[in-house]
């Protein structure tokens, strides 16, 4: 899973948005899992490895992760981008952290440049919040009705 998932994180695309562009270790990635793990333990949240279904190769990761704040944050090798992946991903995510988590909303953020991460996050019924040092913040109350638009749009 390491090197699956550092193979993720050091690719150009992914980490041009993700990293600003930033090469890492396998250590960071080792800290990154380390992090997501603990926070499971602590939190009953974290990162999730995204596969195809039936297919073993790791093509991503979603979920939760602390940065300025806690964050839902998906990313998937190119190959996958365009292809509803993120979306529906996110979308198991967002029911789980509104449904076995503590969560009362949920925020997200992109590089301003990431225009395919905003659509993203409007599909899921996010919405804008704020533009702060080049990064695009969306928001999710528990309070809006996603999870019925999850079930009748999954």
């Amino acid at each position: 899973m390491l090197a699956e998932l550092h193979d993720l994180f050091t690719n150009p695309s992914v980490r041009r948005y993700l990293l600003d562009d930033q090469c890492v270790a396998p250590e960071w990635t080792a800290d990154v899992i380390a992090t997501s793990q603990q926070q499971f333990v602590e939190s009953n949240y974290g990162l999730w490895a995204v596969q195809q279904a039936g297919y073993r190769p790791i093509i991503g990761v979603c979920g939760y992760f602390t940065f300025d704040q806690l964050q839902l944050l998906y990313a998937l090798l190119p190959n996958y981008w365009g292809q509803g992946f993120a979306t529906e991903a996110a979308r198991a995510v967002i029911d789980y952290g509104f449904h076995r988590t503590n969560l009362t909303e949920i925020v997200a953020a992109a590089d301003l440049l990431n225009t395919a991460s905003f659509g993203v996050m409007e599909r899921l019924g996010m919405t804008y919040q704020q533009a702060k040092g080049g990064v695009i913040y969306y928001q999710l109350p528990k309070s809006q009705p996603h999870s019925l638009w999850n079930e009748l749009t999954v």
